[in-house]
């Protein structure tokens, strides 16, 4: 429960960055327009226009950081574009920058290719706009830090939908092994339990029908029926027992499951004689601790999860080939 509410905590935190830099880059536009311009109408122009559209694009980037595609997503965009567009002539140098919060929207919103090639046109159009309102021109200058702004809303933007999509598939992982693990446990109860409450029933329905006619046999069958209900008794509580270990191999299914969902490439050696049916503690442990650091590591190699027996015990080992 502990690592979950740390999970979402986390997710929570990164959601919000691209916000955070959105509600950032006011300050510093109005600064840098401030700084350009000698009208001093121009900073209380570009404040009054950031406004205007920077709603729109914090909900293209929550949109996208939840997995979800913006409704009236064009329409927004539109309007974006309109006011950004509008704020070439009204404020002037300085205001070129604002481009990269339309950039950010125009990739959110737009479906590939259609957002490559919207992006291509964006970028493009800068060099025009910036020989016109730039004092001192330098076009190169101006793509890079629009290029760079965008990248720090959309970065932070598909890294929340990426953490996102590994809380998910982890949560399906772990529901799936715990289906695994009731089909598991119904099937021994089934051969277990089951056919020995079928045995007694049958037997007290004889020693019933027998009650009458034959007393010693009967007796016999009620002897067999006491005989059949402790074994039953102690079959129940042997798989009472056994339920409060964690199969080894449903734990190593989940591991492998759960790189393999999150793109990390991994491979299980196994010792070479019978694995032991329940992982106990240390080795839970020691491979939930593995699979976390391959997670966080993000490594392109293959990674090599290795069982071994040492001592008469299983020892964890990762090794990453590059």
């Amino acid at each position: 429960m502990a690592d979950r509410s740390y999970s979402d905590r986390t997710i929570r935190l990164v959601t919000a960055a691209p916000i955070a830099v959105l509600v950032a880059g006011v300050g510093v536009q109005v600064s840098l327009t401030a700084a350009s311009n000698s009208n001093p109408t121009s900073a209380l122009t570009t404040f009054v226009l950031m406004c205007c559209y920077l709603p729109m694009c914090g909900y293209h980037a929550w949109s996208a950081a939840h997995l979800r595609r913006p409704r009236h997503g064009g329409w927004t965009l539109a309007a974006m574009t309109v006011i950004i567009a509008a704020g070439v002539p009204l404020v002037g140098s300085g205001w070129q920058l604002t481009f990269a919060h339309l950039l950010a929207s125009t990739v959110i919103v737009l479906r590939r290719p259609w957002a490559i090639v919207a992006g291509c046109v964006l970028v493009g159009a800068l060099v025009p706009i910036d020989l016109l309102v730039n004092p001192n021109p330098n076009p190169f200058w101006t793509i890079l830090v629009v290029v760079q702004r965008g990248a720090a809303v959309l970065v932070p933007t598909w890294f929340a939908g990426a953490l996102r999509e590994l809380h998910a598939a982890r949560e399906e992982l772990a529901g799936q092994a715990v289906l695994r693990e009731r089909i598991r446990i119904d099937r021994e109860l089934a051969h277990t339990v089951g056919e020995s409450l079928d045995k007694i029933a049958r037997r007290g329905e004889a020693a019933a029908a027998q009650a009458g006619t034959d007393p010693d046999g009967a007796l016999r069958e009620l002897r067999a029926l006491v005989d059949g209900s402790r074994r039953a008794l102690a079959a129940a509580r042997r798989l009472v027992r056994s339920y409060h270990r964690v199969s080894l191999r449903t734990e190593l299914d989940t591991a492998m499951d759960l790189l393999s969902a999150a793109g990390v490439p991994a491979r299980l050696v196994l010792p070479d004689k019978d694995l032991p049916r329940y992982a106990d503690g240390e080795v839970r442990k020691a491979l939930r601790a593995a699979v976390d650091c391959l997670l966080r590591d993000g490594s392109t190699g293959t990674s090599v999860i290795t069982l071994c027996a040492s001592g008469g015990r299983l020892r964890v080992g990762v090794e990453v080939s590059r």
